[in-house]
């Protein structure tokens, strides 16, 4: 069911989906190279514009090979965060996730957990997750 990340990045770098959860609304994806990529999302949360960009480094060796030799890599990363409330607030995101890419189709299901730290205008905690799919193409 799912292929190697690593495998999959360099040739098809840029995907572009969906994210339910906080935000709900688009999310895009990014490979640096077969362990490293930027992510983003833009939607909507309790009707309020809600955005952020994800530093991330996955780890493919961490769970066990499918039958057919695919792995699902788990990541991590530090990202910025958004969100057009009144105030407007500003934190960091300490992300970590799961995907799996499918094998026969370039498309990447994820799911992820990320506490927030808010830093301005006033310092709190906040809580993001979500679920989502993207599908991969390669730059022109």
């Amino acid at each position: 069911l799912c292929a190697p990340a690593a495998a999959q990045s360099p040739e098809k770098p840029v995907g572009v989906g969906l994210m339910m959860g906080v935000p709900f609304g688009a999310a895009a994806k990014y490979w640096l190279d077969g362990r490293n990529a930027v992510q983003a999302a833009f939607g909507v949360s309790e009707g309020n514009a809600d955005y952020h960009v994800d530093a991330l480094r996955h780890f493919d060796s961490v769970l066990p090979r499918g039958k057919e030799g695919g792995r699902i890599p788990l990541y991590a990363g530090l990202g910025v965060k958004g969100k057009s409330e009144k105030p407007t607030f500003v934190g960091l995101r300490f992300v970590g996730g799961v995907a799996c890419f499918l094998q026969r189709h370039p498309v990447e299901l994820f799911a992820e957990v990320a506490p927030v730290l808010r830093l301005a205008p006033n310092e709190g905690a906040s809580f993001d997750g979500g679920v989502g799919a993207r599908w991969y193409f390669g730059l022109p």
